[in-house]
């Protein structure tokens, strides 16, 4: 089993970005909107996936949020490689990138905002 990254698949935001990461890495990772991997996993709490994109590694563990993203990123982008690194390593870094992506998740509509909304 390849990697597979679970995300909104009803946010557009979320959308746009899987698009985004389909067109450069190809098909190196499954993308799956939530409310279709949830379905056939049901071990995984709903919660985890309303909270955040999930990742599932080849060997069945996974991550969550910024740490989800940029190891999905490490395949595509160098940077990623390093950032993920100092993530691993310093809680500064973890902790700066984590506010952050929870800052995206929770303002979602500021970075693509529905057509309801304009």
């Amino acid at each position: 089993m390849k990697r597979a990254l679970i995300y909104d698949g009803e946010c557009q935001f979320c959308v746009n970005c899987v698009d985004l990461l389909k067109r450069v890495g190809g098909d190196t990772i499954a993308y799956y909107p939530s409310s279709e991997f949830s379905k056939e996993h049901p071990e995984i709490p709903l919660a985890n996936f309303e909270k955040a994109v999930q990742l599932i590694r080849e060997n069945g563990t996974g991550a969550s949020a910024a740490e989800a993203i940029l190891e999905t990123l490490t395949a595509f982008h160098p940077a990623a490689k390093w950032i993920h690194s100092w993530y691993s390593k310093s809680l500064i870094v973890r902790s700066i990138l984590d506010a952050g992506y929870e800052f995206v998740a929770t303002h979602r509509q500021l970075f693509y905002p529905s057509q309801a909304d304009l």
